[in-house]
Parts: structure tokens; sequence; C-alpha cells
């Protein structure tokens, strides 16, 4: 009996230890890059690496995924957010790691360097359950909805009242926060009571009404408070879900980023996005001057500066609005860069497709500018292998 006892106990430690060693599969884009984690612990990344953004110990370009993030256990992940030439590791204990480029002190810490190549402990940091990249900037909030911001200040984006960029995190004057978001050079916030604060930038009116001035340096109560469930931001544009699914957008629209044709240039006021009413909307992806939705049912619509083929329809328009999802189904998760996009399929399949001047559509062994459909890079993070897909 005690021999029985004994073994069932070994089989539960062991079954244990596997569950543990299991990571959630993700994938993520920064500036002109990409990062992966897949299903057993392993982190990837491609694209460009001058600043030592993919964490591999170099500053070496990658054009097709290869294991990344020297020294940190993929399987203790539990997000990753990536900036303009740097990344943000959020870890399952609260901690945070960073790597890439310190020009405006988003490594947050002090006295490190211009570059770090390998992912680095952020001092002070701890109980962190979200992190967020701008360009430049960097917010983290903690479990009991405190927010730090450091980095790229010329905006007014770190909230400390300053234009003085912050190489250490900041705690801001906000309280009860559950979602944080950056936008190229403005954050958003909000609270467990519906509200939503702003700060930064306000050029495009990213921050709608919040104030008669162009940069906010402090956060702000905004006017669309207790409208939206979900929240996203882009370069110069935010985005938010209401009670109903439906997608909402305001800022800049130059490139019709805010997937409406109907406004000019900008607009401080949210303007339904134009998509077939109905669609149930899981998470909405912006990062400069395009945007990407997914739906519940696995389908991927995509509209704005797509000249370079992120819409993966073979097409390459200078701008546009969303007029069928691509794929239509079958995606579980996505991301979007400055040039580049990504998709996670259900079978565990990254795909790629964009700009590929740094590699970061990784889906081919040298440089190939446009990249109009949706190319496989190799890499399944379900079973957590890579085999060159030989794209023609």
């Amino acid at each position: 009996m005690f021999k029985r006892i004994t073994a069932l106990m070994a089989l539960l430690a062991a079954l244990s230890l596997c569950s543990c060693a299991l990571a959630q599969p993700l994938v993520r884009a920064g500036g002109s890059f990409g990062i992966a984690v897949d299903a057993k612990g392993n982190i990837w990344g491609w694209g460009d690496n001058a600043n030592g953004q993919l964490g591999n110990g170099n500053n070496k370009r990658v054009y097709m995924p290869k294991p990344a993030a020297e020294g940190l256990d993929g399987a203790q992940v539990a997000d990753v957010q990536c900036g303009n030439v740097s990344a943000l590791f959020l870890m399952k204990d609260g901690t945070v790691y960073t790597c890439g480029y310190n020009n405006y002190g988003q490594q947050g810490i002090p006295g490190i360097g211009s570059h770090v190549f390998v992912p680095t402990k952020i001092p002070g940091l701890e109980n962190i359950v979200q992190v967020a990249c701008g360009f430049g900037q960097c917010l983290a909030r903690t479990a009991d909805g405190k927010v730090y911001a450091w980095g790229r200040n010329s905006n007014g984006q770190v909230g400390d009242g300053t234009r003085k960029n912050a190489a250490a995190p900041v705690l801001l004057a906000l309280e009860n926060i559950v979602d944080i978001q950056c936008g190229g050079k403005f954050c958003v916030a909000q609270d467990a009571n519906g509200d939503l604060w702003g700060w930064g930038d306000n050029e495009y009116g990213q921050l709608t009404d919040a104030s008669r001035y162009k940069n906010v340096l402090i956060p702000v109560r905004l006017s669309v408070s207790g409208r939206f469930t979900k929240l996203a931001c882009g370069g110069d544009i935010a985005f938010g879900v209401d009670a109903d699914g439906v997608l909402w957008a305001w800022g800049r629209n130059d490139y019709y980023q805010l997937g409406v044709k109907s406004v000019g240039e900008k607009t401080n006021t949210p303007v339904k996005v134009d998509l077939p009413d109905g669609l149930a909307i899981k998470k909405v992806y912006a990062y400069n001057s395009h945007t990407a939705a997914l739906t519940e049912d696995g389908g991927l619509w995509t509209w704005g500066g797509v000249y370079h083929g992120q819409v993966g329809n073979g097409k390459r328009p200078w701008r546009d609005i969303a007029h069928e999802a691509c794929p239509e189904s079958g995606v579980v998760d996505a991301a979007v860069g400055s040039l580049q996009s990504y998709i996670l399929t259900e079978d565990g399949t990254v795909f790629g497709n964009g700009c590929n001047e740094y590699g970061q559509v990784g889906a081919f062994p040298k440089m190939r500018y446009y990249v109009p459909l949706w190319m496989n890079t190799g890499l399944n993070l379900n079973d957590g292998t890579w085999a060159d897909p030989k794209n023609p």
C-alpha cells in the first residue's frame, strides 16, 4: 500500500513538473523584429537586432526564427511586449526583464549603458501583472493597480509632470488600474470604475478632448470614460471595444489607420470602425500606421498603411480600410509591427508578411523587401519546433 501511495505521489509530482514546464504560445512584433514563445518554453526571435532587441547576446540580423532571450526560461514568461528597438519580458513571478536599445532610458536600469544584449532584470519592479511598450516609453502595472513608467518623455508620455527622460521606473499618481496601453508617444490606462486616463502626445486627438494642449504631462481623465471594455493603442491612434462588441477609434487617420474614410486626417471623437455588423472583436493589434482586429471566430481584419503587403491578400494598396477577413478563420493570436504582421494559427504555425528589409517577416533566408502574402516562418509554437519552410 505504501509503495502504491509513493508511486502515485511520484506520478503527481511528475505531472506537476510537466505542467509547470508548459508555456502559453504567443507571438509579438516590435518595430522591425518578432519574438515568440512556444508551448515547451522556448523563446524565438528574428528580424532587426542591431540594438540587441532579440536578447541573443549579439547585434546580428536574424532572417528566420532562432533561439532568443538568452538565459530566460520561456516556461516562466507570462508575456512579452516589444517597442521600436527593445523588448520587455514579464515573468510569472511578477518580475520584468528587458533588452535592446537604451537611448531614452527604456531599459529602466540607470547606468547600464546604451545597449542591453541579453535580458536583464529591472530593479524595483515586483508583483507586476502587465507591461506595455511605446516608441521609447514603457509601463508596468502591479497586481494592486499601481502603474510605473519610464523611458522617453519628450511629450510627457512618462506622466510624471516633466519632459525629462526617466532612466528608472517612476510611480504614477494612478490607483486601481486594470489595464495599461502605450501608443507611440502617449499612454492610456483604465481603472476599475471604467474611467480612462491619458497622458503624453495629443497632436492628433489620441487623448480625445483631454486637453487643449498638444502634450499632456500628467494622467488626466478622458471624456470617453465608461464607454469601453477593451483598449488598444498604436502610433497616434487609440481603439476601444464597447459592451456590444463594436470597435471605435480616434486619433490620426492619414493612412486610414482608424479604419474609416469618412473623417479627415485626425479626430478626437471616437468613430465606428468600418467593419461588418455582428463581428465579435476578441483583440485589437495596433502599432504604427496599420491595425488588425481578431474576431472570436478566428478571422483577422487588417487596415491602414498597408503598402508593404501587411493585409496578406497579395495586394499592396497605399492605404485602405478592411474589406474582408484574411485569413477568414483559424487565427488564435496576431501581432503587428512597424511594417510587418504575424499570425499564429490553431495548429501552432506562425506566418508573417509585409516588409522584410531586416528579415522581420521571418520566412526567408535573405532579404526580400515586399511580402504581400502570408508566408510560413517554419516555426510551430505548439510543437516547439522550427523547420525551414523553403518558401519560393
